[in-house]
């Protein structure tokens, strides 16, 4: 739009430099054959004629004296004046007297003293008022309008902008939309490809450069989707193939006679195989195909809540009556029943809140129990991690609980983080968009 106002403008300021110089040139040429037309026939028949060829805004008057005695020095006087020279043979012409009248009055007089007056309607033109003596000494004085060229800024130049500026906004939005059309299915295909790695394929369609940028996503979405089934498959493997040799173990230790040696064995095995479930559990999480349906997520939670009640673990809970989200049930219900569980296993008593925002859906989950190290918030995060080294299932668990939640909610394209309170407690909040 900037560079259709610009030129528009350039071609404003070419047209009316070109009209007033046509302008001026035509009053040149019209002088000029008068002075022609005067000079060939006889001195009595000149003031018929000068009269005769008068208009309204083309006055002719004869003189023995010149009505100018000086020619201004602007660009447009000396203009005339140059074309008048060109027109006429040095010897046909004798001197020229070219004044411009700037004002805006009703009309503009041509005068000296009260011998003679030249009036011509001039408004809303400029006034020219040229003199040239005739080869017998006689003066020729003639003072014409010269008409402006319109204004740009017409009713018309405006509707024609206005008309083309519109045919510009429409073809730069239409082409604009056929720009990032594919760009917008490069960004849901991403935001679909972080919550499901086997979400369907982009269609390769389009100019050259974006199928190949197309296959390009396709192929690393492969990779991606190889790369978590053998992990899964292997995870599932190592876990299964440990079973057998554990399951020996198991029974080769209900021979140790040493009675405190061998309940530790079995509390190892015991724990080895908890391992071994958890790390089953988080294999199958990623690999999870559990389609997505729309559920009331407040009941969800209220059921999860139900169940804690029901063990003797008050949950402090503030949710709303109903609300509707898309989501892997199974999962969600495991991911918070994770949070929720660990407040109540290192703090003894959670509190719950669900707040329904325009684009997410923010959970919080409070506790007022010792906390965790400022360096160690994302740690907690990691598979096998726990705070607690000792291993021992009845403190710290597998260390796999927090990693599973925070799985499913980032396949679910929501963040958890976890942050201490004060002056103790730990928050955990979720965001889940819409």
């Amino acid at each position: 739009m900037f560079s259709h106002l610009i030129s528009m403008l350039i071609y404003s300021s070419d047209r009316t430099h070109i009209l007033n110089q046509m302008s001026r040139h035509h009053i040149a040429q019209r002088v000029a054959s008068v002075s022609r037309l005067l000079n060939k026939i006889p001195a009595a028949d000149r003031a018929f004629i000068a009269t005769s060829l008068s208009e309204p805004s083309f006055r002719i008057i004869l003189t023995t004296a010149s009505m100018l005695t000086y020619s201004d020095t602007t660009a447009q006087t000396l203009e005339i004046k140059r074309f008048l020279t060109e027109k006429f043979k040095p010897d046909t012409i004798g001197p020229v007297f070219i004044q411009i009248n700037n004002g805006r009055t009703t009309n503009d007089t041509l005068h000296t003293g009260a011998a003679a007056t030249l009036k011509v309607e001039s408004s809303p033109h400029q006034i020219v008022k040229i003199t040239v003596q005739l080869r017998d000494k006689q003066w020729l004085n003639i003072a014409s309008s010269i008409p402006e060229s319109p204004p740009f800024w017409s009713q018309r130049a405006i509707f024609s902008i206005s008309l083309m500026g519109l045919l510009i906004v429409i073809l730069t939005v239409w082409v604009v939309r056929r720009l990032t059309t594919p760009l917008r299915e490069f960004v849901h295909a991403a935001e679909r490809l972080g919550k499901d790695v086997h979400a369907p394929s982009l269609p390769v369609k389009g100019v050259v450069e974006l199928q190949q940028a197309t296959q390009a996503f396709n192929k690393m979405q492969g990779r991606l989707q190889r790369f978590i089934d053998n992990r899964t498959h292997m995870l599932a493997a190592i876990s299964h193939d440990l079973r057998t040799p554990i399951t020996l173990l198991r029974l080769r230790s209900e021979f140790i006679e040493e009675e405190e040696e061998r309940k530790k064995s079995i509390a190892t095995l015991d724990e080895m195989e908890n391992m071994i479930a958890s790390t089953l559990q988080l294999a199958r999480e990623n690999s999870r195909t559990e389609p997505n349906k729309t559920v009331d997520i407040s009941a969800l939670l209220e059921s999860i809540c139900l169940d804690l009640d029901d063990r003797g673990l008050i949950t402090e809970r503030k949710l709303p009556d109903r609300l509707l989200y898309k989501c892997r049930s199974t999962s969600m219900k495991r991911a918070f029943s994770n949070i929720i569980e660990n407040a109540f296993k290192y703090a003894g008593n959670a509190r719950l809140q669900m707040t329904q925002k325009k684009t997410a859906i923010e959970v919080v989950i409070e506790d007022d129990g010792p906390g965790i190290p400022a360096t160690k918030l994302q740690e907690v995060f990691s598979p096998f991690y726990r705070l607690e080294p000792s291993r021992n299932q009845q403190t710290g668990g597998s260390g796999l609980g927090l990693s599973i939640s925070q799985s499913i909610i980032h396949a679910h394209g929501g963040e958890i983080t976890l942050s201490n309170l004060r002056p103790k407690g730990l928050r955990a909040h979720i965001t889940l968009p819409r």
